[in-house]
């Protein structure tokens, strides 16, 4: 059996979304930037491209063959966390990069390394269900979902707005039901 989100972690979700962009005077179906979330919450984020801890040859593979294998991750830096995420990856990926980082830091996921054993990736489902709920949830909440139904010509438009991927909005426009939502306001207003 899969891993499966704990009750009412949607809603959880929704209600952190809700609640940054109000901190940040945002309308409720506003893009949110993650840089800007990530200052606001005191969070540094650094590229990999210009990151001192990373060497020209390394930097160079996952610039190149290696660009997948790399998004992101959080490093624990005394009592803090900061975000190191891939900026080689293409620019609609990098925002739910961060965000899902920055979701393991709401979250308060311990870091752990990436790797165990001999090369075994250090894997927690739950954890990672989660910070992709809330990571997405961030980005795109079902009232943005809903906007980007009523107020877009096309998703893809919409995905361009919230400096998303489209595979990203589709996604929370499936989940959120928005299309549904959006046929019976429109019902509601004939």
């Amino acid at each position: 059996m899969g891993t499966k989100l704990r009750h009412g972690f949607r809603v959880e979700s929704e209600e952190y979304a809700e609640e940054y962009r109000q901190e940040l005077g945002l309308e409720r179906h506003a893009p949110l930037s993650p840089r800007i979330l990530c200052e606001h919450l005191s969070i540094p984020v650094h590229d990999l491209s210009t990151f001192p801890g990373v060497g020209p040859i390394e930097k160079a593979f996952f610039a190149g063959p290696g660009n997948s294998l790399f998004s992101a991750t959080t490093i624990p830096f005394g009592t803090r966390r900061v975000i190191l995420h891939n900026d080689y990856q293409h620019p609609n990926r990098q925002p739910s990069n961060i965000m899902h980082e920055v979701a393991h830091i709401i979250l308060g996921h311990p870091p752990k390394p990436p790797l165990i054993g001999e090369s075994c990736r250090n894997y927690d489902a739950s954890a990672e269900l989660e910070a992709n709920q809330l990571g997405f949830t961030l980005l795109v909440p079902k009232v943005a979902a809903l906007f980007a139904i009523e107020g877009f010509s096309s998703l893809a438009e919409a995905a361009a707005y919230y400096g998303v991927s489209l595979k990203l909005l589709t996604h929370r426009v499936q989940i959120t039901d928005a299309r549904r939502w959006a046929i019976n306001r429109a019902r509601k207003r004939t």
